[in-house]
């Protein structure tokens, strides 16, 4: 039995290691678009609770077991985070709860990671925390004075439409939802939204041209589950197709929340609906026929497969996600897919299209860009 335990760890304490570099194996032309990208919702309930947290946090704010660390041992790049305002500091909260981790520290956390593993490139997305804070008019300056900083502005990526893996290697890509500033440090989500079904938004680095963002995040579960996995479904049906089927649209992000709560807004109720949606990304990628990139996917209890009595199987789908890259031929820079368009498509305005890969026009065409190499121009979204 011992020696089982002993090969069990060892095989465990493989996996990880492995995890740690899994994108190793991507092409440097990859857009970032065509990467599957397991990511944690409200990252930080994991490294602990202070205040009010210590108290409620475990009962009604957890949402992952393992902390930010542990996290990207096992393969996580994509983190959410909520920093607000407390006395001089940014810390990171989950609504009024706050966690035992500051902004800037978890940041330079991050950092040091992808400086000690430079194959790997970290996503981070994060919002004001206006809950934790009542909206301090004081968190815009402290977070571009933050950002901007002499220990963290240089691993810090800017957000362009056609970013690659390769651009983005040793770097960490932080899209704030609020702005702090004229310009931002790597992106500006705009469109944010939490229906069932999915939000069209856009997200601007500090280049003229934004880029499209497609987001499920409905999160309100309650009773509505069927809602909840269509909404995961049909943004899945549109990004795993997004690396097969010509067009503009390999430079759109997807963001596929599986994260949510249902029963009342406890942990035990995030814990079950992360055992029904994250088991139902992880049938969805099993099926043959649905090979393609999906995007950041959000998670509960991410690299955990039992919390507490829930089997959540964050692991399983973390590995499943990691597994998906290997599944599908991405799109990519040096192929010229998905930024150019036809003299027939260019007169007939600005080539768009919805979820379902139906074509849309628009009389006014949203960006040009330029080929300095061959000077050529395309109009894309």
């Amino acid at each position: 039995m011992k020696r089982f335990l002993a090969i069990a760890m060892m095989m465990q304490a493989i996996a990880v290691c492995m995890a740690e570099d899994w994108m190793e194996q991507l092409d440097d032309n990859t857009y970032l678009s065509q990467v599957s990208i397991p990511g944690t919702h409200d990252c930080a309930t994991g490294e602990g609770w202070t205040g009010l947290g210590i108290m409620f946090g475990p009962s009604m704010g957890l949402t992952q077991d393992l902390n930010i660390s542990e996290q990207l041992n096992c393969g996580v790049r994509a983190f959410d985070l909520r920093p607000c305002v407390s006395g001089q500091e940014l810390v990171i909260n989950h609504g009024i709860l706050q966690t035992s981790a500051k902004f800037p520290e978890t940041l330079k956390k991050l950092c040091q990671f992808v400086t000690d593993h430079p194959t790997e490139f970290v996503v981070v997305v994060m919002r004001h925390e206006t809950d934790g804070d009542s909206n301090s008019d004081q968190w815009a300056d402290m977070m571009n004075n933050c950002l901007n900083s002499d220990d963290l502005h240089s691993m810090l990526a800017d957000y362009k439409r056609d970013i690659t893996v390769g651009e983005l290697r040793g770097k960490v890509l932080v899209l704030s939802r609020d702005n702090y500033g004229s310009t931002p440090v790597g992106g500006f989500i705009t469109g944010w939204g939490h229906q069932a079904d999915y939000v069209t938004g856009s997200i601007k680095g500090p280049e003229r041209l934004p880029g499209t963002l497609y987001l499920q995040d409905y999160y309100e579960v309650m009773d509505h589950m069927t809602e909840k996995q269509n909404g995961i479904v049909k943004l899945l049906d549109f990004s795993t197709k997004n690396n097969v089927v010509q067009g503009v649209r390999h430079l759109a992000i997807c963001i596929n929340h599986a994260s949510g709560y249902t029963q009342s807004a406890s942990t035990d109720g995030i814990r079950d609906n992360a055992a029904k949606c994250n088991q139902k990304i992880i049938d969805y990628l099993s099926d043959d026929s649905h090979a393609g990139p999906t995007g950041i996917v959000f998670m509960d209890f991410a690299g955990t497969d039992r919390s507490k009595s829930y089997d959540v199987k964050g692991l399983e789908l973390v590995n499943t996600i990691i597994n998906n890259n290997q599944r599908y031929t991405p799109a990519k820079k040096a192929d010229n897919t998905g930024i150019t368009l036809t003299q027939q498509e260019r007169s007939a305005g600005t080539l768009r299209y919805d979820l379902q890969g139906r074509k849309v026009t628009q009389k006014h065409r949203q960006g040009l860009v330029i080929d300095s190499e061959k000077g050529t121009k395309a109009y894309i979204r």
